[in-house]
Formats: C-alpha cells, sequence, structure tokens
C-alpha cells in the first residue's frame, strides 16, 4: 500500500505560503544591512530615525492585521495576496530612487510594511482554514519557514549586492523577484473546496406523516431527514457590523487581554537582531562585514528553532501556551547577556540562543492561538495577536535607537528589552489560569470522528422521544442538546434554533469537519 498524501491542496497553499513569505520577510530582515548603509550616504540620518524607518514596516506589518482581515473576509484570499504583492514590490522599487531618506518612511515603512501584511496575515490565515486541527503546527511551521530561510539568504545577499551595485540596485532586484515569485504563488489561494454538512431538513407534512406511523417507522424516517451532504465552501460577505461584532466577542474571550500584551512586551526586543545588531557591534569594535555573517547565525537558528516546532508542535506533552513563559524567559537571558558581550565570539553565543528561540515563539504563534481561543474566533484572535506584535516591533527598534542617540550606549535598551521579555513571561503564564478559572472552552471545528458520533447520538435521542411521547418536547429536548453541545466546546453554527419559526427544507442545524 503507497504513500498517499492527504489534502493535498492545503500543503501546496502551504508550500506556496512558504514561497511568498520568504522574499517579504526576508527584504524586512534585512534592514540591518540597509541601516549601515543609509548611514554612509545620509550622515545626517540619525540612528533613531534609521532604526524608526525599519522598525515601523515591520510594526506595520503586523498592526495592518485588522484591516487585511476584514478585507480578505469580504474579497476572499487571493485577491487581497495580490495586492500585497503589488503594494510590495512598488514599495521597493520607489524606495530605490528616493533623494531624502524621510520619504523612506511613505515607500518602505508604510507600503512594505502594509504590502507585507496583506500578504503575511492573509497567506497564514488561509493555510489555518485548510488545517483546523490536525497538523496545525505542521502547515504553519512549514510556511513560517519562509522567515528562516529569507533571513538566510537575503541578509548576506543583500549585503553582497548593496556592495556590487548599492543598496537602491539592491532594492530593484527585490522588487523584481518578489512581484514575480509572488504573483506565481497566489495563483493557488483559493479556500477550502468542500465542507461537510449535518443537515436536518425539517417538513411540517413529513412530522405529521411521521405521527401516524409505528415507532420503528416513525425513527427511520427521522433519520432518513438527517443526512450528510458535502458541497461547496462559499465564502460569506461578511459586512462592517459582522466584522465589529465578532471582535467584541473576541475580546471577551477570557485570557485574549493577557494574549495581546503579552505580545506587545515580547515584541518591544524580538526585532533588535535585525534593526539594530549590526550598529550595536560597531560600537564594541566589530567591523560591519562580520556583523551580516552573525545575522546568517540568527537565521540558521531560526531556521532550526522552526524546524523543531514543525517536528514536535503537535505532540507536545503539555498545552501549547506553556512554550511562551519558557522561550521568553531564557530569551530575557540572553538580553541580559548583551550587557557583558565584548566580543565576535559572544555575538555568535546571543545569536544562537535568540535565533532559535525567535523561530520558534514566532512559528507556534498560530498554533497558540487556535488552541487558546479556538476556530471560531480564529480570525480575530490572529489579528489581536498581530496588532500587539506590530505595536511592540514598531516601538522597540525606537527606544534602542533613541537609548543610543542620547546616550551613546544600547544598555538602557538591553535592560529594557529583558525586562519586557520576563514581562511577557509572566503574563503568558497567568492565561491558562485564567481560564482554567472561567472554565473556558474554545470553540472549535468537529472531526469527522465527532460529528458522526453526534449524529448517532441524536437518532438514539430522537429514537427515545418517539417512544415515550408524541408531543413538542422533541424541539425542546433538541435545543437542549444544541446548547449542550455549544457549551462543550463544540462550534456549532445554529441557523435557526426556533423551529417555529422554520419553513419547510430549511436547514436547522450545521457544523463544518475537517474534510
Amino acid at each position: 500500500m503507497g504513500f498517499e498524501v492527504k489534502n493535498k491542496w492545503g500543503w501546496l497553499v502551504t508550500f506556496n505560503t512558504f514561497l511568498i513569505i520568504m522574499p517579504v520577510t526576508g527584504v524586512l530582515s534585512t534592514w540591518g544591512v540597509i541601516f549601515v548603509e543609509l548611514q554612509k550616504e545620509f550622515p545626517d540620518l540619525s540612528d533613531l530615525e534609521a532604526g524608526w524607518i525599519g522598525g515601523l514596516a515591520f510594526g506595520i506589518m503586523f498592526a495592518a492585521s485588522p484591516i487585511s482581515t476584514g478585507l480578505f473576509k469580504r474579497f476572499g484570499h487571493r485577491i487581497i495576496a495580490i495586492i500585497g504583492t503589488i503594494l510590495c514590490s512598488i514599495g521597493l522599487l520607489a524606495s530605490s530612487f528616493v533623494p531624502s531618506p524621510h520619504l523612506l518612511f511613505l515607500t518602505y515603512s508604510i507600503l512594505m510594511g502594509v504590502g507585507s501584511n496583506f500578504i503575511d496575515n492573509t497567506t497564514l490565515n488561509l493555510v489555518g482554514s485548510y488545517f483546523p486541527r490536525k497538523n496545525s503546527a505542521r502547515s504553519t511551521c512549514f510556511a513560517t519557514l519562509g522567515w528562516s530561510i529569507g533571513s538566510l539568504a537575503l541578509n548576506p545577499g543583500v549585503e553582497k549586492l548593496s556592495t556590487i551595485i548599492g543598496w537602491r540596485g539592491a532594492f530593484q532586484v527585490l522588487s523584481a523577484g518578489l512581484f514575480l515569485l509572488g504573483m506565481i504563488a497566489c495563483t493557488t489561494f483559493k479556500p477550502p473546496p468542500h465542507r461537510c454538512l449535518d443537515v436536518l431538513v425539517d417538513d411540517p407534512a413529513e412530522k405529521q406523516k411521521e405521527k401516524l406511523m409505528p415507532r420503528k417507522q416513525r425513527a427511520s424516517s427521522t433519520s432518513s431527514r438527517k443526512k450528510s451532504v458535502i458541497e461547496p465552501m462559499i465564502a460569506d460577505k461578511h459586512t462592517i457590523k459582522d466584522y465589529v461584532k465578532m471582535f467584541v466577542q473576541t475580546i471577551q474571550a477570557p485570557g485574549i487581554l493577557l494574549w495581546l500584551f503579552a505580545n506587545i512586551w515580547m515584541n518591544l526586543s524580538l526585532i533588535f537582531p535585525f534593526v539594530n545588531m549590526i550598529k550595536f557591534m560597531t560600537t564594541i569594535g566589530i567591523p560591519e562585514s562580520q556583523g551580516a555573517f552573525v545575522l546568517t547565525v540568527v537565521g540558521i537558528a531560526d531556521l532550526l528553532g522552526r524546524g523543531s516546532s514543525a517536528a514536535f508542535g503537535d505532540s507536545l506533552p503539555f498545552n501549547t501556551i506553556y512554550v511562551y513563559p519558557i522561550c521568553n524567559t531564557i530569551m530575557a537571558g540572553a538580553t541580559f547577556f548583551l550587557l557583558i558581550v565584548k566580543d565576535i565570539k559572544g555575538m555568535y553565543i546571543f545569536s544562537a540562543f535568540i535565533g532559535y528561540f525567535i523561530g520558534v515563539v514566532n512559528s507556534m504563534l498560530f498554533k497558540a492561538c487556535i488552541d487558546l481561543f479556538g476556530a471560531k474566533i480564529l480570525a480575530e484572535a490572529w489579528t489581536l495577536t498581530l496588532l500587539g506584535a506590530g505595536f511592540g516591533i514598531a516601538v522597540g527598534p525606537t527606544v534602542a535607537g533613541a537609548a543610543y542617540d542620547f546616550t551613546g550606549s544600547f544598555d538602557i535598551a538591553f535592560y529594557v528589552g529583558g525586562g519586557m521579555f520576563a514581562l511577557a513571561a509572566l503574563f503568558t503564564l497567568m492565561i491558562p489560569f485564567v481560564q482554567r478559572r472561567k472554565q473556558w472552552v474554545p470553540p472549535r471545528t468537529m472531526s469527522r470522528r465527532e460529528s458522526q458520533a453526534v449524529i448517532k447520538a441524536r437518532e438514539s435521542v430522537s429514537d427515545n422521544m418517539n417512544s415515550a411521547s408524541e408531543t413538542t418536547n422533541e424541539e425542546k429536548s433538541k435545543e437542549d442538546m444544541l446548547n449542550e453541545d455549544e457549551e462543550s466546546g463544540v462550534f456549532i453554527d445554529v441557523k435557526e434554533k426556533n423551529e417555529k419559526n422554520v419553513k419547510p427544507n430549511d436547514v436547522v442545524d450545521q457544523y463544518v469537519w475537517v474534510v
């Protein structure tokens, strides 16, 4: 019996997400190289300004998630990913012609940042819709390997290109490559093709006939009206009112605000290696040429971290959330370690630790959202996650650059960064305790086995009710059962609970399982 891959199109979407994320985030992670080149061409450009250009692009990449989420829910994933690809390409091309570095706030920070968000947020949500439960960690971790591969390949690549054709020429090459690769990848970005529905057709005429039948025939008739069908997955056209309603519901989920602030604290320091690290190394006597190799170590370690998450993320012996206090505590120690680093060997040690755990926390972020808040509010919870990350990323490099401009040292930035990692560890550690106290069970999609069990249970209850009575208690019992399903954490989208208003052939209840 040969090996067969299930959900083939889902894995194709995952692979193409990896391909398109690779140049997008790879370009953003090379800002440390561009940072130094910019200050050579524009000597009056301060560390605060130069760091803010790159940091703001990173921040907008995450913070624009409420916009991109609303757009892909309304217009579909493919269109928004294509728009993102165009924005990134135009942003890089326009940046290569700016006469003043301050125009980079428009061409690079805003255009590149928004375009990157339209790609990253949209594609990862699409991957999550193909793998809402099984292989959720493997698929999202593999997709986000594009971060690591992009950083690993483009940091030395951009440094080499900048030496040969200048940073402007490097941006032009990257613009063309990103556009070509992105357009090819976007052709596969369509929603999951099918969903499976448990449909109960409720026709009053049929119910009247059932009352005249013997008990065994009534049970068979009821069962025949309840069937499983596969039909095309049609994307709902969400209105602004629907969108706001879902966000209000998401904010009420226990632990979501702790998760939001934990991501802010964590990302205040997480971006330092990609923006300020080469500048820091020049202050302790390490030449710029060696700085690019140190960033390569960050990329290799990041790759190993994401690979570990892909291999073991779906089979952890504990809840995914506990990954975050562990990793944040280690990253806090690594950041404090920079206070005593004085040579290249110390930088390699720091890069190996920080790179590995950056890879772990970033690749497991989507999986943690699924486990903490469930599939029903996943898009909104993920949007709030990226919003927190975006704020932290936008502010972090600014703090580091301002600290150096005013004191001539990065020490204050390291104290603040280590403290923020420690605070993030505390906040993430509190989340499972809060959810346990509130008895929170995240709503989720049902597996095929679970859905079949629910169908059998409902048929059994229907038989018992028919044998006991022919009154309207059947409707009441069915409603009670639906409420029990919702309380147990199973995501059931009930279109109409009040059967008094149900018309013939209406769908009374439905749920989606993984096909």
